[in-house]
């Protein structure tokens, strides 16, 4: 096996442990841990394609500046934003970049999702503007249609190789 067919083989090896991960996440109704941020509201801290990471939390553990991940009360759109006032009832949070706190506040605590740990992958690099045209968030609906297709496409390249691998060992003469 030559160096680059063991880089793929271990690359897609990395990527199907990850997407396990995240349909695993997905299908116990957990948030992944890592979120494509989809508006500018934290610009500078944080922009548009940015993927961070998040690690759960507890009421007693946030505290004011925490950038924090939770459900827009009454919707299940997840928000990024950072807290600027605790109260029993919940926090009150607001953008960075917005002039002032969130109309929907206080959140309740039951709605937070997780607290942002620092770890970020810049958006820069594609990977959150990947994610986000393959969901349909932006250019809409080319991106499924994408993903449709290649996964048809995989298909069918699959069953050709089988076919061609059943008929190659139907056509070679069996030696005894």
């Amino acid at each position: 096996m030559s160096r680059g067919d063991a880089f793929f083989l271990f690359a897609t090896i990395i990527l199907l442990c990850l997407l396990a991960t995240a349909l695993a996440y997905r299908l116990s109704g957990r948030v992944v841990p890592f979120l494509v941020v989809e508006s500018g509201s934290m610009y500078p801290v944080l922009k548009v394609g940015d993927v961070i990471m998040i690690n759960g939390v507890g009421p007693e553990d946030l505290k004011v500046g925490d950038v924090i991940v939770y459900y827009k009360p009454g919707t299940s759109q997840l928000i990024v934003h950072r807290i600027v006032k605790i109260t029993g009832s919940g926090v009150y949070t607001k953008g960075d970049a917005n002039p002032g706190i969130d109309i929907w506040c206080p959140i309740p605590y039951e709605n937070i999702v997780g607290r942002w740990n620092g770890f970020k992958i810049p958006y820069w690099l594609g990977v959150g503007y990947l994610s986000l045209f393959l969901n349909g968030e932006i250019y809409p609906p080319f991106g499924p249609i994408l993903l449709l297709s290649l996964i048809i496409l995989n298909i069918i390249l699959i069953v050709k190789d089988l076919i061609e691998s059943l008929r190659s060992r139907e056509e070679s003469p069996q030696q005894t």
